[in-house]
């Protein structure tokens, strides 16, 4: 068993495979979230159902901007083979007690895979990372841009069991190692190192 644990309280990702063949077929991959809350000064008080609507929407579309090259099918269904979902906060499954991490992955070779993404630690970093002037429409639309992009970084790492290091040092990259930066929220996003590593295992469209 192979266990890379990625600094900066971005992700866990478990590993039982040193290399994974190309997937035959598009891959159908899984999103959605759990019932999430969060109030911040900032926003004027708790995010109302419409901004968790807005919240979704955006996630969805930065994940499907960031698979959109690979031949990757996005849904909501909870039994694809790889999956993520957004939690409200995570737990360390050894102490039973809240962790302030971003997010993790587990991935078992031939079985797929699952991961998890912490609402609140991306709510709290739109709030830290957005510029003063920004709008309570501008901050909600960061929490679901940040949510987003480390799904697709959560999903990256099913993808490419036992080839999932984080050996760039480009900041605006969906496989930066650390989710606590302005471009996780602000800008656009692209994949450095992992970009022909995600073709080849995937294959582009």
């Amino acid at each position: 068993m192979k266990v890379a644990f990625v600094v900066a309280s971005f992700a866990i990702a478990t590993t039982w495979a040193v290399c994974a063949p190309r997937e035959r077929g598009e891959v159908t991959a899984g999103f959605w979230f759990d019932p999430v809350s969060y109030e911040s000064p900032l926003l004027g008080g708790p995010l109302l159902p419409g901004d968790l609507d807005t919240i979704e929407t955006v996630a969805r579309n930065e994940l499907a901007i960031a698979f959109q090259p690979f031949r990757v099918t996005l849904t909501n269904r909870r039994d694809a083979r790889y999956r993520v979902r957004v939690v409200q906060e995570l737990v360390d499954h050894r102490t039973l007690r809240k962790s302030w991490i971003a997010g993790r992955a587990y991935v078992m070779r031939g079985f797929g895979g699952s991961g998890e993404v912490s609402f609140i630690y991306f709510a709290s970093g739109a709030m830290t990372y957005s510029p003063p002037e920004a709008t309570r429409a501008e901050l909600i639309e960061a929490i679901g841009r940040g949510i987003g992009r480390s799904a697709a970084h959560e999903l990256a790492h099913q993808f490419l069991a036992g080839h999932d290091d984080h050996p760039t040092r480009d900041t605006a990259s969906y496989e930066y190692h650390a989710a606590s930066r302005p471009e996780q929220y602000f800008g656009p996003m692209h994949w450095d190192v992992a970009g022909p590593m995600l073709a080849k295992r995937l294959g582009k469209k």
